[in-house]
Order: C-alpha cells, then structure tokens, then sequence
C-alpha cells in the first residue's frame, strides 16, 4: 500500500514540475495570445467529462493543454504530431459517435504540428457500440466534427 501511495506522489510531483517548467515557454511561444472556443455539446477529454460552454485553452510547452471554462477545467498531457505544413486557422476536432463526443486534435494557426489525444476505453466503446447498432449500414460518415478557436478579445 505504501508502494502505491508513494507512485502517487511522484506523479502529482511531476505533474506540477511539468507545469511550471512549462509554462514559461508556453507564454513565450503564445506571446499573450488567449484562445477561446464555444463548444454547443458536453464533450470528453481523456477521462474528463466537460459541459458544453465557453473554454479558454492554454497550452504548456509542446504536450500539456489546460481547458478552462465557466462549467468546468480540465488538463491533459496530450502528443503532438507533425503536419505537412503550418495550419491556416486554429481549430479543435471532435470524434464523435451518436451523440457523445470526444475532444481529439487542437490546431493553432501558424504552427506545423498539432496537440492530439489518444483514444480512450470511453471512445472505443462508443465507436464499437454504433457499429454494432447498425452492422448493415455501410461505410460510415466521417467521425470528425472541427470547431474553430477564436483569439480572445483584448
């Protein structure tokens, strides 16, 4: 029990190390800019369920993004992943399923890569809980729903 408690500590430790090493950078990086995004349904970001509402999205680095809105916060330590060429416009891109969605990818215009997260067991569920309800239907329609981000208003 001990092992388990001490496990524990050592990540909310590196958690927090992760966050203030980070964060400079990240302001650097960002130069001020605050990004805003009107999600129109509750969503899930790795094991957080988060209301629909207004979000503000910060990253940290390369790899932490916090989510902070008015029904509820969250922060995840996401990969990133090269593009092909520098994004046009910032966006978030949802999978979804029915009418559960799941927060994936987070663009930022003028940068190569983006932020994603990985499918979690709540996503595979629900993925193989429609394909399941409608085994006959053919291929079927692309998962992905994108919702811009907006530049905070100074």
């Amino acid at each position: 029990m001990g092992t388990h408690i001490a496990a524990g500590i050592c990540i909310v430790f590196f958690a927090v190390f992760a966050v203030l090493v980070a964060k400079p950078v990240a302001e650097a990086k960002s130069a001020g800019a605050r990004l805003v995004v009107n999600v129109p349904f509750a969503f899930q970001l790795g094991p957080s369920h988060l209301s629909c509402g207004t979000y503000r999205l910060k990253m940290y680095g390369n790899d932490l993004l916090s989510m902070l809105g008015d029904s509820g916060s969250t922060i995840i330590l996401a990969g990133s992943a090269p593009g092909a060429r520098p994004f046009q416009d910032s966006a978030i891109v949802f999978h979804h399923y029915g009418d559960r969605y799941f927060l994936r990818e987070v663009r930022i215009a003028g940068d190569e890569g983006f932020l994603w997260s990985a499918e979690t067991g709540a996503e595979r569920q629900a993925r193989q809980d429609e394909e399941s309800s409608n085994p006959d239907s053919g291929p079927r329609e692309d998962p992905k729903l994108e919702i811009a981000l907006l530049a905070a208003p100074r």
